[in-house]
């Protein structure tokens, strides 16, 4: 076989649509209930609402930055005429395509993130520090307690993760002594 069978026979347009349509690298319930929700405190929670923005926001803007980067590129191969220059153009456009599918995932991320930070007031970093003993307080309670629970740490981690989704109700042990 000297050629792979024209994709374009098996990848419609919709079908590729649909890779936009369906990329996102985290859904709103997993940010919600797996990324900020299990943080004992809204000040961590609002932290990690922040650091999850301030990650997205530097990956798109250096993104964009090597996506103009490309096309200035693709556009000087295919100056050139060459033919090999022409087919490494198109590999360079090949990755535009997927680097823009995978970018509309992230602004859905972004979107889901901000519509979460909007629901916690603006928390300064002397706030956030002010508040750590108490939420080291709450969430090492709370694991402790669900490991004795559990008996094992994967149990602990199983139990965990159906708290955060609202399938358990764990009750507070704080200040009793679990036999």
């Amino acid at each position: 076989m000297k050629n792979l069978p024209d994709l374009s026979k098996y990848f419609t347009t919709p079908i590729v649509a649909a890779f936009a349509e369906v990329h996102q690298p985290r859904s709103a319930f997993q940010l919600e209930k797996f990324v900020i929700n299990p943080h004992d405190t809204d000040e961590m929670r609002y932290y990690q609402c922040v650091t999850e923005l301030q990650a997205l926001y530097y990956t798109i803007k250096e993104v964009s930055l090597q996506m103009k980067k490309s096309e200035i590129e693709i556009e000087r191969l295919r100056a050139t005429g060459d033919e090999i220059d022409e087919i490494e153009a198109q590999i360079k456009e090949l990755g535009l395509e997927q680097t823009r599918v995978v970018g509309v995932g992230a602004f859905r991320e972004v979107e889901i993130l901000i519509g979460i930070i909007n629901k916690y007031p603006t928390y300064s970093r002397e706030q956030i520090e002010a508040a750590q003993p108490e939420y080291w307080h709450k969430r090492l309670t709370r694991q402790t307690n669900q490991e004795l629970l559990a008996g094992t740490q994967s149990g602990a981690s199983h139990i965990e993760a159906l708290r955060q989704i609202g399938a358990i109700d764990i009750p507070d042990f704080e200040g009793k002594e679990i036999a």
